[in-house]
């Protein structure tokens, strides 16, 4: 009789086993990041993810305000900034509840271009996403709440490993980081690193992780990597540098992929490929005191090709375009650029070109700018301009004479408010040729042709069509 028992049993075990592991299968999984004592929690939003507590982190700057230049004071640079953040790993579909402190009149989540529906009860809004993303929340009239919903990190990374600099769950203050070739910094999440990154002729350079690399609003070009190849920036968030902070000189084959950038200080780039080759730069997170992403040629001997820059969300908060080719374009050459899919939530801001755009090029340098590509662009606010291109006399930012743009391509972009655009060369030796407009909307509205009140065209413009 035991015996029958026992074999029964074992049936049953053996029908139940591959079911539950049917339904662990199709349970996402959620990885919440340790809490980082260090930092300030929120004191605005409470969040989970299926059920699993997220920390949340408050970020506000101590800036003097009387202390910061002239040129970065506007309404919302006179006060001091603030943000929150809460990050975790995923895969799958997830659902994601925010608590705050009142009841909650509306709510606004970013990219619009998601399309994700949230629902409110009280003080708590709730919705779900597909997997991993990364989305700027906007709660009536709190402070913005950025959600970083990581790809699980498939790093099997240890402190052991060789060629690598791990940095454990934690506060550490390296200071600037001087890699070699073949190296690896491994920033686990959970830890927070206080410095920068000094790179200068390596090769095959890996800066991965979940965790955090802080400038303390005190290094300067926090991360900068120099005549470099094959360099890889993953999945860690860049944030508080003094000035520019990820600046690339003269490198080849770099990717940036799934890196958040947060600057807050006046002239706070996100991403700057300087006189680069075959750069990458996808499915990161930018809000950005100055150019998210700009696109730069100081140099006169180096030429820039190659660029991409794809499934992008980015947020200019002040004096800043999503992406921008130049100002300095003094390479001979620029050319193959693509921007495709990706959001502008804002950009704003005065320049020495009167006002940033969604996204522009600023010819101001001798480089012949061509076969550029804009592909499916969603801009949803753009306060002066809505895009540029522009041949200045090569004096704004140095003292080069003019060049040239041509072979611009614009197609499935989205502007979601009226606004000007403008095209406008320098002389006649010096123009913008041949730009198109292929299936691009203005406030909802289709672009049909050059008559629409939208269309700022100067002198020295040819060859530009609306289809």
């Amino acid at each position: 009789m035991k015996s029958h028992l026992v074999l029964f049993a074992i049936v049953i075990v053996a029908m139940i086993l591959p079911n539950a592991a049917a339904a662990s299968d199709n349970n996402p999984k959620v990885t919440a990041y340790p809490v980082i004592p260090s930092l300030t929690a929120s004191d605005l939003y409470s969040v989970t993810v299926n059920g699993h507590d997220i920390w949340t982190e408050k970020i506000r700057t101590n800036f003097d305000i009387s202390k910061l230049p002239d040129w970065f004071i506007e309404p919302y640079t006179k006060v001091q900034q603030e943000i929150h953040q809460a990050s975790f790993s995923c895969d799958g579909e997830v659902s994601i509840s925010i608590r705050v402190p009142n009841a909650i009149r509306h709510v606004s989540i970013h990219p619009a271009s998601r399309g994700l529906t949230s629902q409110i009860d009280g003080n708590v809004v709730t919705f779900s996403i597909p997997g991993p993303d990364k989305l700027y929340l906007e709660v009536d009239d709190l402070p913005p709440l950025c959600v970083f919903a990581d790809p699980i990190d498939r790093e099997n990374i240890t402190s052991n490993s060789p060629h690598v600099r791990y940095f454990a769950p934690g506060v550490h203050r390296p200071g600037y980081i001087t890699p070699k070739d073949n190296d690896t910094i491994y920033i686990a999440a959970g830890a927070v690193v206080y410095g920068g990154i000094r790179a200068k002729g390596v090769k095959n350079l890996r800066v991965l992780g979940r965790g955090i690399l802080d400038g303390g609003s005190q290094f300067e070009q926090m991360v900068l990597v120099e005549n470099s190849q094959e360099v890889l920036f993953e999945g860690i968030m860049i944030r508080n540098g003094d000035g520019w902070t990820n600046t690339l000189v003269n490198c080849d084959g770099v990717t940036y992929d799934n890196v958040k950038v947060l600057s807050f200080c006046p002239a706070g780039d996100g991403i700057d490929p300087l006189n680069s080759r075959h750069v990458v730069i996808s499915h990161c997170f930018l809000r950005c005191t100055d150019d998210c992403i700009a696109i730069k040629a100081p140099a006169n001997d180096q030429v820039v090709n190659d660029i991409s820059v794809v499934d992008n969300t980015m947020i200019g908060f002040a004096f800043s375009d999503g992406v921008t080719i130049g100002f300095e374009t003094n390479a001979p050459s620029i050319t193959n650029v693509t921007v495709r899919n990706c959001d502008v939530i804002l950009a704003r801001g005065g320049s020495r070109v009167e006002g940033h755009s969604g996204f522009s090029i600023v010819c101001d340098g001798p480089a012949a700018i061509s076969n550029i590509l804009y592909d499916n662009i969603r801009v949803e606010r753009s306060e002066i301009k809505l895009f540029e291109l522009i041949v200045t006399d090569g004096t704004k930012y140095g003292i080069d004479p003019p060049g040239h743009i041509k072979n611009v391509t614009l197609r499935n972009i989205a502007w979601a408010h009226e606004g000007p655009i403008m095209l406008k060369g320098f002389d006649a030796s010096h123009k913008i040729q041949r730009v198109s407009f292929e299936n691009c909307t203005v406030a909802g509205k289709p672009l049909r042709d050059l008559k629409t009140t939208v269309m700022h065209i100067g002198t020295f413009v040819e060859d530009v069509d609306v289809k």
